[in-house]
């Protein structure tokens, strides 16, 4: 006689439970958004039905979670890995190509993040009106010598320096050394 191996069955009623209340949904609101009868979903949140997987791929689609969250409890972040080479980073150049801003900031990444990579000739200054309220600016200089103004204040930087201040004041980036400044610089707004 052969003993047949018990399997562990997912808790899939447990599962929709914790992910219907943390959306804060009634069964009826999740009854209505996934076409499943009320009293369908309390049977199978209780335990005592299991569902098809047509039923519990309504249910996952209604509560915007992926099939397995359901099955198996766990919700896989989506990983996020983004290339672009060298050659394809866009450039903008102001005060007649003294001042370059090498747009670092990656498709996807939210709006509200910009990074750069900036080159300054001698002599150059870049001036920029202030930016949304809220904003800050954070930057490290990797070469040359770079006076940043923000308002009334003002800081001298050189390599390995790093300054944040007010990006929603008028505000200045002036290479006063000999040679090309280069600096890293990110924008960060306040989310409205």
């Amino acid at each position: 006689m052969t003993k047949t191996a018990e399997l562990d069955i997912p808790p899939v009623g447990k599962n929709l439970k914790k992910e219907r209340l943390a959306r804060h949904l009634s069964l009826g609101a999740l009854s209505e958004a996934s076409g499943i009868s009320k009293a369908m979903l309390s049977q199978i949140e209780s335990g005592r039905v299991n569902p098809t997987l047509v039923t519990l791929w309504k249910a996952a689609h209604a509560l915007g979670v992926e099939l397995a969250v359901l099955i198996d409890g766990k919700n896989k972040k989506p990983e996020h890995f983004t290339f672009i080479p060298g050659s394809r980073l866009m450039s903008i150049a102001y005060d007649e190509g003294k001042v370059i801003f090498k747009i670092l900031t990656a498709p996807g990444i939210p709006d509200r993040l910009e990074m750069y990579h900036v080159s300054i000739l001698p002599g150059a200054r870049h001036h920029s009106e202030p930016h949304p309220s809220g904003c800050e600016e954070y930057v490290l200089v990797t070469r040359g010598q770079v006076r940043v103004t923000s308002g009334d204040n003002t800081a001298e930087l050189g390599p390995g320096d790093f300054l944040a201040y007010q990006g929603d004041l008028p505000h200045s980036l002036e290479n006063i050394g000999p040679e090309t400044a280069e600096l890293h610089m990110t924008d960060l707004a306040t989310e409205a």
